[in-house]
């Protein structure tokens, strides 16, 4: 007896668990603007810094991929760079929106993808930190919706991902993401006013001196990638003559509020996915007789002082006041939650699908400590992993 109470007392602890665990769909995480991979900046981590966040969740049971894609591309670009390098194949931006761009159809070829066998009967979980969460977003849309602009153009030619209908995705996760973009850009163009040109211009720098790779920019797309038979004068000669230097298929125009409300304004929520985020905010009202937001003695102080004082009212622009002055350094809290437009309940145990479930606000973390990539003894790695564990627990019982 004693040992059929044992045989039933493991079968039944076996049978929990598996009921705990609804699913093991793989998890892609997604770096922001200017993020790296993992074999950049000689092995410190974008998820982790000094530790390792992807292996360590790797020890709950599933996969986890971590995904490298154009650290200045716009969404489109990297939700294309994304999928090849998930699925398998070349970048193909598509005949119609290269031609549009005025940059190459195809980008770089991935030999090795991280899941080749990703389709409807084997999906996955994406979570996206900063501008990864507007990447993964405008993935699934194509995914979803397609191109038909694409198919028209290239007709027998087009991609594959461009005939959409494709229900690829359990779950998308927002980590301190600009859903509705983040003021940092005007601030940019205010005291760099050539910010785009001085962006590209350290790119074109990098490639020619050959800094590949301690930082892969993935810009193949724009000419900015120099060949390893190509001489400087000539690779100079092609990054000058390149369109990136002006264009808005380019991440600084998807991060500005103007430009994540176009893209909000066509987006939808889809009834078979699950929608999460995660906000951050490490400014708070300090000073006296001020509205202003501010933080000290972080990396992310400056910039997060002056989102917090940052106001405008401009015809033709979103009106940036108070409500945007909270921040984490980079992003307006106000932004991460979800789209503005967007349906939303806050998280208290139960997941829906097709809305968005917001899963609160990481008071005293700015942008970097929420992925674990700036060291602060007062938010210690075991507590990054924590938080990641803890939704990875949620993500694997939807």
């Amino acid at each position: 007896m004693t040992f059929i109470r044992i045989s039933l007392f493991i079968f039944s602890t076996i049978l929990s668990f598996s009921c705990l665990a609804e699913n093991r769909d793989p998890i892609v995480l997604v770096h922001g603007f200017s993020g790296w991979g993992r074999q950049e900046l000689l092995g410190y981590k974008y998820w982790g810094g000094f530790n390792d966040l992807q292996e360590d969740l790797k020890s709950q049971g599933g996969k986890v991929f971590t995904a490298s894609v154009g650290k200045f591309s716009s969404n489109y670009d990297r939700a294309i760079d994304l999928y090849a390098q998930i699925k398998g194949g070349c970048a193909d931006y598509g005949e119609a929106h290269a031609k549009k761009f005025k940059h190459a159809r195809f980008g770089r070829c991935y030999t090795q993808p991280l899941y080749p066998e990703w389709d409807e009967n084997h999906k996955i979980h994406f979570v996206g930190h900063s501008q990864g969460g507007q990447t993964i977003r405008a993935l699934l849309s194509i995914l979803k919706e397609g191109s038909q602009e694409e198919i028209l153009t290239s007709q027998n030619d087009v991609a594959e991902l461009y005939r959409g209908n494709k229900s690829w995705v359990t779950s998308i996760t927002t980590i301190a993401t600009p859903n509705n973009g983040t003021s940092l850009t005007h601030l940019a163009d205010i005291f760099l006013p050539t910010s785009q040109f001085i962006i590209v211009s350290t790119v074109t720098a990098a490639n020619a001196v050959g800094i590949d790779p301690f930082l892969d920019f993935k810009l193949e797309q724009w000419n900015l990638t120099k060949r390893k038979d190509e001489n400087l004068k000539n690779f100079l000669s092609r990054a000058y003559n390149s369109y990136i230097w002006n264009t808005k298929d380019i991440s600084k125009w998807d991060l500005s509020p103007e430009g994540a409300q176009l893209f909000n304004d066509t987006d939808k929520e889809y009834k078979d996915v699950f929608y999460f985020s995660y906000g951050t905010q490490s400014t708070s009202i300090d000073i006296p007789f001020t509205n202003c937001h501010f933080t000290i003695l972080t990396l992310l102080s400056l910039p997060a002082n002056a989102i917090g004082c940052f106001k405008r009212k401009l015809e033709g622009n979103i009106n940036i006041d108070d409500q945007w002055l909270a921040n984490d350094g980079v992003v307006n809290t106000i932004s991460m939650a979800s789209p503005f437009k967007g349906k939303r309940v806050y998280f208290t145990g139960r997941a829906y699908k097709g809305i968005w479930n917001d899963m609160g606000v990481r008071y005293g973390w700015d942008h970097l400590e929420i992925i674990g990539a700036l060291p602060n003894p007062l938010k210690p790695y075991w507590k990054v992993k924590e938080l990641y564990e803890k939704h990875l627990d949620l993500l694997y019982s939807l």
